[in-house]
């Protein structure tokens, strides 16, 4: 087995020479140093330092001799005093942080009445390998009527249970089954992750706090996927110490996220979000945003078909079901998720309306809905006769996004039309050939539920009728 190379280098800290160990990380390195109280942390550095005297190199030989080779290829470097500045190598500032965790297969828990009696059933594709590891599960029981795994939802069993599986299954929670218990949530958000011995889980404080303000499930796992990489990058560092970092260390830790060159800049930007939210609202320390690298974001044009490549998109979908969908979210400029918890309630045929509940932002709004799309919904209601939501997915409950981009891409290749983009280019597509046709950009503002008209305008640089009658300068100039 090779061994762990620990690299010195040579700096001054509070006036006196020290030498900084860097490595990659190793459980059985990190023990050794926490054994020897003569290798300190330095909270200003970020990193574990020892006192330069005659005996300090060949000292660290003999401690680590067995385990690890001790290189002074940089030891007489003239680094900068900031750790966070140091490159060694070709390492990477991110490399080993949030390692991929290898399993066995996946399950689906899926919410289930049974004669009155609530259940959440196991679904999963037949495989030896997950059965194995389902049988031998003390938590959940097998069902002989419905010929599945079962398990009662309780809170407390579902944590157990959890945790007994997670280590060799990924699980998935199907769209109805809504959980807002910190504990289960922070095990399904780590659960695809390698946890070596200096693993951190996010504190708690920060998921509760995110759950009481009532924020999405995506907007929860996005900030809690960015905090926790945060505090794993600084693998050595205590969770307090990490409390303890100024705006600066955030600066640098972005710094380096945009050097790597492989982090786009609305990724960056969510970061640091999720690390400020950290900061001010659990910790109450202040972190000034104009002191933290906040990357400007690059203005993207939305992607766009032609009113004749929507016709073929549509036409090329024979089941009435995926019909209905596509072309309530073409027809009246629907967002996936406001789509897909529509009920028969929320659609207003006498005026043509469809009625949003709770869209993006939590708001209600009223948009348009055409007759070729009540056409199809009629003719849709008719077969399939959905009991709860417009759109029910294969066990009941909400359609799956998953299953309807789906749909999209089918229709698409079918069409032979050029992709352009996913479902939610239905969207734009929808508002530009508003614009186009003439309706006014304040209507369609609304119609969107955008809450500025900055945000619609952009349709105003995709529009042709805008483009095409723009004259170019040089038509006016004789050659």
């Amino acid at each position: 087995m090779e061994k762990t190379v620990i690299y010195l280098n040579q700096v001054k800290s509070k006036g006196e020479d020290v030498a900084l160990l860097y490595f990659q990380h190793d459980d059985s390195v990190v023990l050794r140093i926490n054994s020897n109280n003569w290798i300190k942390w330095d909270d200003e550095l970020l990193a574990y330092t020892v006192k330069i005297t005659p005996r300090t190199v060949p000292l660290l030989h003999d401690l680590f001799s067995d385990i690890a080779i001790i290189s002074l290829k940089y030891y007489q470097a003239n680094l900068r005093e900031s750790s966070g500045e140091i490159v060694i190598g070709n390492t990477s500032y991110f490399k080993g942080v949030l390692q991929p965790a290898t399993k066995e297969g996946s399950i689906t828990l899926v919410p289930y009445k049974q004669r009155g009696k609530r259940l959440i059933v196991i679904k999963y594709n037949n495989n030896s390998k997950i059965n194995k590891v389902l049988e031998n599960n003390r938590f959940i029981f097998w069902n002989k009527e419905l010929k599945l795994f079962v398990i009662e939802p309780n809170v407390v069993l579902l944590v157990k249970f959890l945790k007994s599986i997670t280590p060799k299954l990924q699980v998935k929670l199907q769209n109805e089954l809504i959980i807002r218990d910190y504990r289960i949530l922070q095990l399904l958000y780590e659960q695809g992750y390698v946890k070596d011995y200096n693993f951190k889980s996010c504190p708690e404080e920060y998921l509760k706090h995110l759950i009481l303000k009532g924020y999405s499930n995506n907007t929860n796992n996005t900030y809690y996927y960015f905090l926790l990489r945060y505090i794993n990058t600084y693998r050595q560092a205590s969770i307090e110490q990490i409390n303890a970092f100024s705006s600066e260390v955030i600066n640098n830790y972005h710094q380096q996220m945009l050097a790597e060159k492989k982090y786009a800049e609305q990724t960056i930007n969510q970061s640091v979000n999720a690390i400020k939210y950290y900061y001010t609202n659990i910790l109450n320390k202040t972190v000034e945003l104009q002191q933290v690298v906040r990357p400007k974001i690059g203005r993207k044009l939305p992607k766009i078909w032609s009113k004749e490549e929507i016709g073929k998109i549509l036409s090329a979908t024979n089941n009435v079901k995926h019909k209905a969908l596509l072309s309530l979210i073409y027809g009246s400029g629907l967002r996936i998720g406001e789509a897909l918890s529509l009920t028969a309630e929320n659609i207003d045929s006498k005026r043509m309306q469809i009625n949003i509940f709770k869209g993006k932002g939590k708001k209600d709004r009223v948009t348009i809905m055409s007759q070729t799309t009540l056409n199809i919904l009629r003719e849709y209601y008719k077969e399939f006769r959905p009991k709860e939501y417009l759109f029910e997915g294969q066990y009941g409950g909400k359609y799956s996004a998953c299953s309807a981009g789906k749909v999209l891409a089918k229709a698409i290749r079918k069409s032979k039309v050029r992709k352009r983009g996913g479902l939610h280019s239905l969207r734009h597509s929808f508002a530009t050939h508003l614009l186009e046709s003439g309706t006014d950009l304040r209507y369609i503002q609304e119609l969107l539920g955008h809450n500025s008209s900055r945000t619609t305008e952009i349709y105003t640089h995709v529009s042709q009728k805008y483009i095409q009658n723009i004259k170019s300068p040089l038509d006016d100039i004789e050659l």
